[in-house]
């Protein structure tokens, strides 16, 4: 074990939707973390495979679980929330990640911007091959204000 946070801890998600098992390593604009394909999962096949398309869910974690872990050593609580804001150059030389095979995932920051955007190169790799790679853009507030806002203007 690494001693460090859980990715439950660090990312918004519960249970099944869990995907990381383990935060292996972290810096300032760098993570690593590890999964055990298995069964069970949210994103699961009835086999218990994780379909290739669920790579770009992957990183999207390990992105979230560094999130995470820079709030949580800056200000005692984990990130409230970060978006998604789209996927560029995914690429997979498999249709699906197969139960048994624990993956590797590495995401690494190229840019961020003052308001909270930020560039990720992303991997997964399977005993040192690269089984999937992409660039995912996030957005991550600074705070939970701009939700709290278009609620009141939608509501």
């Amino acid at each position: 074990m690494s001693g460090l946070p859980s990715p439950g801890a660090l990312i918004p998600h519960n249970g099944g939707a869990v995907l990381l098992d383990e935060v292996r390593s972290v810096s300032a604009h760098r993570l690593d973390a590890s999964l055990l394909v298995r069964p069970g999962t949210a994103f699961s096949d009835a086999s218990g495979c994780l379909p290739g398309w669920v790579g770009p869910e992957i990183m999207a974690q390990a992105i979230a679980a560094l999130s995470g872990y820079r709030t949580l050593t800056a200000h005692g609580r984990p990130a409230a929330i970060g978006l998604l804001l789209g996927v560029r150059s995914y690429d997979t030389v498999v249709s699906e990640f197969r139960p048994g095979d624990t993956l590797t995932v590495e995401v690494i920051e190229s840019s961020e911007d003052e308001e909270g955007r930020a560039v990720f190169d992303c991997k997964i790799l399977c005993t040192n091959d690269v089984l999937a790679s992409g660039t995912l853009t996030v957005f991550q507030p600074a705070d939970n204000s701009f939700i709290e806002q278009e609620c009141r203007v939608r509501g």
